[in-house]
């Protein structure tokens, strides 16, 4: 029973709904029970109110027709069958009658009356939606036990010289000869009649962006705690083969999530506010298992005062939900990327990346980071303080500063350089900001003139410092 009164507290979700009782309109059932079958199940507990969680319960004399009359809707308006476990619990001596639905191997299931694909329905959050197109190819994906990613490119061509660049890639990471028997072994390219084709994830791992337009990770560091397009400090798109995306998104957070510093004996030692162990799992995570047939969308990584949010296209593959994940429970759905992660290194062992972003995010003392599995999207949020803080120095500058001019993209990115530095060179600003000399010289004039910066030195050994007050007009 305290189970049950756990749940019903913790009011409706993916995978819970609450039922006062069996209306004449019993389509909203009906789809809600579709839309777990579809997913990775769910509850529907009669004898609640939806609004107030209020326990109202069934009539003793009630329970055993309501039972039948749901098993036989279910039967005979459902398809392929589904078939429900339906059960009777007491709480505070009234009956709830729960119907628990399993997740289904034979997806997608949808409602007899319009068919495939008007009657498919998915669960987001604590409601129930028809299921888009691409979801509904995802679903019978999954029930053939196929991979997206290892699906044949008949139209992409490509060229050697492609390949010789992943071949060498993987020599260099796995530190052994790799040949062209290889990259079929991994499914990169297949054959058929004699003649060599991408599949998807070979198109996706030589970064392939004139097929797969949104597979890139878009990077921004927003001012305060909620994004707005008026209020980014700085943004960077990472495009081209999606193992590289991986270190050029960690490589941009590292400019932004600040570091702390703590003095043992003659030692200062910094770390990051948020444990890198921790954002490279997400990343990598986001990058492995998002759904690639979802077009439009691409992996978001948001840099905020307070945290760090990680948003992949499509939520959770298979049966899974946020506590299985929690639990080790791992299914793959891009076969062809994960098994590359793993010859690479980038991926340790299966199951094991949701824990080791907990473990990392206890053991510096910071709030447990969320997960959120949206059906249509799946986010990571890494906080940056135990008790949701933010941080003092978001955002800030030295005060040796002076007045910093925000107009200029990447400010905080140079700043945050002369602080851990002491100084800065032209190419260091190209770099960080990856832009060209010229921008670069604008740059660092405007800061000059402004009296931010004052520069030491003359030609190609020219650095530049803080201002000083001496220095400042």
């Amino acid at each position: 029973m305290r189970k049950i009164v756990e749940e019903i507290k913790k009011g409706e979700g993916k995978k819970l709904e609450f039922k006062e009782t069996l209306s004449e309109n019993s389509s909203s059932f009906l789809k809600t029970v579709v839309a777990f079958a579809n997913g990775a199940g769910g509850k529907v507990i009669f004898g609640v109110k939806s609004k107030t969680r209020e326990i109202v319960g069934i009539p003793d004399d009630e329970v055993v027709e309501l039972s039948e009359r749901i098993e036989n809707m279910i039967y005979e308006k459902c398809y392929p069958t589904i078939i429900p476990e339906i059960y009777v619990e007491r709480v505070n001596g009234k009956n709830l009658l729960v119907v628990e639905i399993y997740p289904g191997h034979q997806k997608p299931y949808f409602l007899k009356k319009k068919g495939k694909p008007a009657d498919v329905y998915i669960r987001i959050g604590a409601s129930t939606r028809r299921a888009p197109e691409e979801i509904i190819r995802s679903l019978e994906r999954e029930r053939l036990n196929i991979g997206f990613d290892e699906e044949i490119l008949y139209d992409a061509p490509f060229n050697e010289k492609e390949l010789e660049k992943l071949i060498k890639d993987l020599e260099i990471f796995t530190g052994r000869r790799v040949n062209r028997k290889d990259l079929y072994n991994f499914k990169i390219i297949k054959k058929e009649r004699g003649k060599d084709y991408l599949t998807v994830g070979g198109a996706l791992l030589l970064g392939r962006n004139d097929i797969f337009e949104f597979a890139r990770i878009s990077c921004a560091r927003f001012k305060g705690k909620t994004p707005s397009s008026m209020e980014f400090i700085d943004q960077k798109e990472c495009s081209g083969p999606i193992y590289e995306q991986v270190k050029c998104a960690i490589k941009f957070a590292m400019m932004y999530i600040e570091k702390s510093g703590k003095i043992s004996g003659i030692k200062r030692y910094d770390k990051y506010l948020i444990p890198l162990e921790a954002l490279r799992e997400a990343v990598i995570n986001a990058v492995v298992h998002r759904d690639y047939s979802i077009t439009g969308s691409d992996i978001k990584l948001a840099i905020f005062d307070d945290r760090v949010e990680i948003t992949s296209p499509g939520g959770l593959p298979g049966n899974l939900d946020v506590e299985l994940i929690k639990e080790g429970r791992s299914e793959i759905r891009n076969r062809v990327i994960a098994r590359f992660f793993k010859e690479i290194g980038y991926i340790e062992q299966w199951g094991t990346g949701i824990q080791r972003i907990i473990d990392s995010c206890r053991k510096q003392g910071l709030k447990e980071p969320e997960f959120i599995d949206d059906t249509r999207f799946f986010k990571v949020i890494l906080y940056k303080l135990s008790k949701g803080k933010v941080p003092e120095s978001a955002g800030k500058v030295p005060e040796s500063a002076g007045k910093v001019p925000e107009s200029i993209p990447g400010i905080d990115a140079i700043m945050r350089h002369l602080k851990n530095y002491g100084y800065i060179r032209r190419k260091d600003v190209e770099t960080l900001l990856s832009i060209k000399e010229r921008r670069a010289r604008e740059i660092l004039k405007q800061l000059v003139d402004e009296g931010v910066l004052h520069p030491v030195g003359s030609g190609k050994r020219r650095i530049y410092k803080l201002a000083s007050e001496n220095d400042r007009v």
